[in-house]
């Protein structure tokens, strides 16, 4: 199975609040950028994350949204993993911490946040793609792929899998899969 790093799949786009932000403020940016969360900043350093989920617990326990801040609602930073681990790594770990989100990050900070549901195809794809078992090892009159090889693939912008064949659409390269009809 091929695996596909997180650089080749993350979106360089992510929302981010300070600290000192106010909640209401917070959750008109998530809603504004179609997101359900946002890391938490200081500086370049990510310390959190504001939710949907923290946002209605907050909401639920009698906060004032004016009155409170990112700081005060927010949750731990997510895990993080660097721009060269796989998507496969990154699905592992949301399994075993039972968060939906990773942020990738390097030295110079956040690059990005990886959810499960930028992962899921990408690891469906691969697991329809996997032998279903171990192939026999070539026979005679067969050859094995030289180590130097490699397939003509390129990573499709919406859903993150490999394809043969990408089309541009609006600026985007698209698998067959997510072309609009």
């Amino acid at each position: 199975m091929t695996q596909l790093a997180l650089r080749d799949v993350l979106s360089q786009e992510f929302v981010g609040v300070s600290e000192s932000d106010e909640l209401l403020d917070a959750v008109e940016l998530m809603r504004a950028e179609n997101t359900n969360s946002a890391v938490v900043l200081r500086g370049a350093e990510p310390v959190g994350v504001v939710t949907a989920e923290s946002v209605m617990d907050a909401l639920l326990d009698g906060h004032d949204p004016n009155a409170v801040t990112a700081a005060d609602v927010m949750d731990g930073p997510p895990e993080s993993l660097s721009l060269d681990a796989s998507v496969a790594d990154a699905a592992d770990l949301m399994g075993r911490t039972g968060d939906p989100r990773v942020l990738v990050t390097d030295d110079d900070g956040v690059h990005g946040v990886v959810e499960a549901r930028d992962v899921a195809p990408t690891v469906e794809k691969q697991l329809r793609g996997a032998p279903a078992a171990p192939s026999a090892p070539p026979t005679g009159s067969e050859q094995a792929p030289s180590a130097d090889s490699y397939s003509e693939q390129g990573v499709c912008e919406s859903c993150g899998g490999l394809a043969h064949e990408l089309v541009d659409v609006n600026g985007q390269l698209l698998c067959p899969e997510c072309q609009p009809v």
